[in-house]
């Protein structure tokens, strides 16, 4: 049995298949203007996920349209918080013919975060830290072996 994720995300973009995941999907517009540092033109990352734990009782991973930071980091593809369930991918950075595909991997990326798993030292792992849109796309969709023994562990 695959774990399970709520994604919550803009009407835009249309369920895709999450690979590792059974995937619910909720379409809600979320107002990022009051996430929004406005001199850096980006969403702070742990108080956006902060905000939008309130209430979530299951993984749940928020898709937002901005771009995203977290101090110390210029910036973020996602962050998730396994204590609150609660993970945030931003799609600013992810645009392109290949938008789909790298939304797909930073979703299950912050997934494996809320059910506990680390980062990969393996380039192909979904789970591996990517630095850049070149580790993103170098990488797959998939947990390596490692990493899916470790999620089996997990649960």
């Amino acid at each position: 049995m695959r774990p399970r994720i709520t994604v919550v995300a803009p009407s835009r973009i249309k369920p895709l298949e999450i690979p590792e995941f059974t995937t619910i999907w909720q379409f809600k517009d979320i107002d990022i203007s009051h996430f929004l540092d406005l001199a850096r033109g980006q969403c702070r990352a742990d108080k956006v996920v902060e905000a939008l734990s309130n209430g979530v009782k299951s993984p749940t991973v928020y898709v937002l349209d901005c771009d995203g930071y977290y101090p110390g980091l210029n910036f973020v593809f996602g962050l998730a918080v396994p204590v609150l369930k609660t993970a945030v991918v931003f799609t600013a950075r992810l645009v392109g013919p290949r938008f789909e595909e790298r939304l797909v991997k930073e979703i299950t990326h912050e997934a494996g975060h809320l059910y506990g798993l680390a980062h990969c030292a393996n380039p192909s792992c979904v789970m591996y830290f990517s630095n850049s849109l070149l580790d993103t796309d170098r990488k797959s969709p998939y947990f390596c072996p490692k990493c899916r023994e470790n999620l089996a562990r997990i649960l």
